[in-house]
């Protein structure tokens, strides 16, 4: 049902409040704004909720054929500044995290408690940066764009190329993640399952994304763990709201105890008791409170569940997304604005790569074998009158293709190495 729109300024006015001195995550607010504007969302996300209790219990934890689904995922690097510009390892490491984190591989995960670790999942779900874009070209999962907005205030604005962020690729078969200069205080948001396809994906502050990442506290990579979390339809263990006092909300895991608001930092010892005792105190290590990171180790079984339910229902396209296939790197393609000279090609030792623009047209430089594979990537490369030289003596003798790809053209050429 639509809150009335009294009741949803306040809450979000508490929610601003309640997080205004912590870095914190935005998904509450989002989905609370999301369901004020778009009053179809909240019996759509009835019905997601409807279905995941019933796969749930059709589908009880053992019962299940043991299946690692791995989810295409594409980075959309926005930046205004070449501190912003993370590199390519940076996010490699953010899949790493992934990976370890969501298959229980993280080497940190002996820091549970002993009363829990018998709740503590492999998910069974792991990441892998896409290779094949939405046109069918081979990819590196990666894309940069340069902008001129330099604090997003924690707005959607950087999903949307028009205004100065970038498009989404088709929610349908990528896991979209913005990586940017986020703003409002927030670490990161994600949208749930059920909002619209523009907006669905996370968002990630640069200062929080990889492993080290350039904050104190948020430097492990698990801000993307938390937040997928809610991507796969998890919320916080309080529950939807800023807090849960009363001890009434629930997360809708049945494995995870109630607690009354989130946990900060790392100096918590067990058990820590607002809404139980014991064994059911709150779980302060677990992905979905807000510890630092190097004091978040686990998911649950029961979380797991939860996630898998979104994997066999509302996020379902992603495991027949053709985002991780071998793709063609497509020869014949040419730039639509821009002439570009490559000589000496055949080549033995280097090419170079002259632009008819004076402008200093910035292009990522990449050259792939014919098998879709990348063996040279140069980023944020400005072209222009000036030739760059391009050394390929290391590349073994054969056919590649060299692309030239800007936010708007695309420029693909064969060249040919010879010794």
């Amino acid at each position: 049902m639509k809150l009335p729109i009294t009741i949803a300024s306040i809450f979000l006015v508490f929610l601003s409040q309640a997080f205004a001195q912590q870095p914190h995550c935005g998904t509450s607010e989002k989905m609370l704004e999301a369901l004020e504007n778009d009053p179809s969302l909240a019996r759509t996300r009835q019905e997601i909720e409807s279905f995941t209790q019933q796969w749930i219990e059709n589908h009880p934890e053992g019962s299940s054929e043991r299946v690692v689904h791995t989810i295409p995922v594409v980075v959309h690097v926005v930046y205004s500044s070449s501190t912003q510009n993370i590199s390519d390892a940076q996010i490699q490491s953010q899949i790493t995290v992934l990976n370890e984190d969501y298959r229980k591989m993280n080497s940190d995960v002996s820091g549970v408690p002993s009363v829990w670790t018998s709740r503590v999942a492999d998910c069974e779900i792991q990441f892998a940066l896409a290779t094949c874009d939405p046109d069918g070209y081979a990819t590196s999962g990666i894309t940069r764009t340069e902008t001129t907005v330099t604090d997003w205030n924690g707005s959607d604005n950087v999903k949307f190329t028009s205004m100065g962020g970038h498009d989404a690729w088709p929610a349908a078969s990528y896991l979209n993640i913005w990586v940017c200069n986020i703003g409002s205080g927030l670490l990161g948001f994600a949208y749930q399952p059920g909002i619209s396809a523009s907006l669905d994906g996370l968002v990630i502050g640069y200062r929080y994304f990889g492993r080290p990442s350039q904050h104190s506290s948020y430097n492990l990579g698990r801000t993307a763990t938390h937040e997928i979390g809610h991507y796969f339809n998890l919320d916080h263990l309080w529950g939807a709201g800023a807090d849960n006092l009363n001890c009434t909300a629930d997360d809708g895991v049945a494995d995870t105890p109630k607690q009354e608001a989130p946990n900060f930092d790392c100096d918590i010892p067990f058990p820590h008791e607002t809404c139980g005792t014991g064994v059911n105190s709150d779980m302060f290590n677990n992905y979905m409170d807000y510890g630092d990171d190097v004091c978040m180790f686990f998911f649950t079984n029961g979380q797991k569940s939860r996630m898998l339910a979104a994997l066999n229902g509302p996020r379902a396209s992603l495991l027949s997304s053709n985002g991780l296939n071998q793709c063609p790197v497509g020869i014949e393609e040419q730039m639509l604005h821009t002439s570009i000279n490559i000589y000496p090609n055949p080549t033995s030792d280097f090419i170079h790569i002259q632009s008819d623009q004076s402008d200093n047209l910035l292009t990522d430089i990449r050259i792939i074998d014919l098998s879709g594979r990348m063996v040279l990537n140069m980023p944020n490369i400005r072209l222009g009158h000036a030739a760059i030289r391009l050394s390929v003596g290391e590349l073994s003798e054969g056919t590649y293709v060299l692309e030239l790809r800007s936010d708007k053209e695309v420029l693909t050429e064969k060249i040919n190495i010879i010794k």
